[in-house]
């Protein structure tokens, strides 16, 4: 796709979110669409090497997501691509669903269950390493909420992808700024942040995670990368819907039918 089908591409996710928040009655939707443009373009602009008709392609890129509460823009993604069915789809947050709150690995597409933060990091390290070991050529991305690199664990691994030089991991960091409850300042935990991470032998690119043409040029920067990466992607908290943006409220949140009117109005949805 190019970048004005990309951009209405992420629309369209933002939409399906909002729908299926409302008819499931939960939903963490300021976390998801803060980290939407980077899904729709790691899917849809041939940069992500995956086949929706065979989940587990031993070939495949492995795309990891530490932020699983993030999981309906990718519901929404893997129903578009025919990794799931538009039944399947439609399951989420009813008794029984099959689609929950988090990721797990019943669902085609998914490499590993969510939950837990701080994780995803080292076991895409691990993917990575055994694929150097291997001489296999696909990639691990892992998708980081900013808040989640306050564990340990992410710089622990941080350390040793770099150690390793393991080259076809890709890390992303959703730098929306905002945790459940606390703002996530520059002059604190992310202060010379690029600067942290390329000493421990990675690249780092800072990037608006909201401009669908630096996200693809980064993503194919990578490509190229001869160190670990990481992408520290600028985003806001409930992008794409003016009441949601940067609150705390919509961590998780159900809008009202009042919101809901003014959200697929901004959305450009056609549902009443």
């Amino acid at each position: 796709m190019q970048i004005k089908e990309l951009e209405t591409k992420s629309q369209w996710v933002r939409r399906e979110v909002l729908e299926s928040i409302v008819a499931g009655g939960k939903g963490h939707i300021g976390g998801t669409y803060s980290c939407v443009d980077l899904l729709v373009a790691l899917y849809y602009a041939d940069l992500l090497r995956v086949d929706p008709q065979n989940p587990q392609w031993p070939e495949r890129d492995r795309f990891l997501i530490g932020k699983g509460h993030a999981c309906l823009a990718l519901y929404a993604i893997f129903k578009d691509l025919g990794f799931i069915s538009p039944e399947r789809f439609a399951e989420y947050g009813r008794d029984g669903s099959s689609l929950g709150g988090q990721l797990d690995l019943s669902i085609p597409g998914v490499e590993y269950n969510t939950g837990s933060l701080g994780h995803v990091l080292g076991i895409a390290a691990g993917i990575s390493l055994a694929a150097k070991l291997d001489a296999k050529d696909y990639r691990a991305y892992a998708l980081m909420g900013d808040a989640e690199c306050y564990e340990g664990s992410i710089w622990e691994a941080l350390i040793f992808a770099g150690q390793q030089g393991l080259d076809k991991l890709v890390g992303i960091i959703d730098r929306n700024r905002l945790s459940v409850t606390d703002v996530l300042d520059d002059d604190s935990f992310f202060k010379e942040f690029p600067t942290k991470v390329r000493a421990f032998d990675w690249d780092c690119h800072e990037i608006d995670g909201h401009s669908m043409s630096e996200i693809v040029d980064v993503f194919n920067a990578v490509k190229d990368a001869k160190k670990p990466t990481m992408i520290l992607a600028n985003t806001i908290k409930g992008k794409g819907v003016s009441f949601m943006e940067n609150g705390i409220k919509w961590h998780h949140s159900v809008p009202t039918q009042d919101e809901l009117v003014l959200a697929r109005q901004e959305l450009g949805s056609s549902a009443t």
